[in-house]
């Protein structure tokens, strides 16, 4: 047996509004099921990655701790920094960017159902960010 990919299902109270969230906010395409509202279900794609969504009315926003998220994407492009200064304009930073002793740097945001997604990217220059003990 090969596994080739593991997609997150993430549970959300409203498929329409948080799949405009993923698209406006990281660039994912969706394909919500049915194709009018009121959605049940959406696949979310970005290239090779995707997460799905299913609606669950009524779900409670549970709060998070800091290192425990839902979804973690790895980026490409050397954006990272420019998506945290964004992130914290927006006000959906749930962790600080920081760099890790496994050699990415990486921060948390939450989207509107409070999932908890880290971005994490290989830096060049990183030696000015704070490690998570600090």
């Amino acid at each position: 047996m090969r596994v080739f990919q593991a997609v997150p299902v993430l549970k959300v109270n409203d498929v329409q509004r948080s799949m405009r969230w993923y698209e406006t906010a990281l660039g994912f395409e969706g394909d919500p099921f049915p194709e009018s509202p009121p959605h049940t279900f959406a696949i979310l794609r970005h290239g090779e990655a995707e997460i799905m969504l299913q609606r669950e009315p009524g779900r409670p926003t549970i709060e998070r701790k800091p290192y425990s998220w839902d979804v973690y994407l790895r980026l490409e492009g050397g954006k990272l920094r420019t998506l945290y200064e964004q992130f914290v304009a927006d006000r959906i930073v749930h962790r600080r960017l920081e760099r890790m002793f496994y050699g990415l740097s990486e921060f948390e945001i939450t989207d509107p159902d409070g999932h908890v997604l880290c971005l994490a990217e290989k830096l060049r220059n990183d030696r000015d960010l704070p490690t998570p003990e600090a």
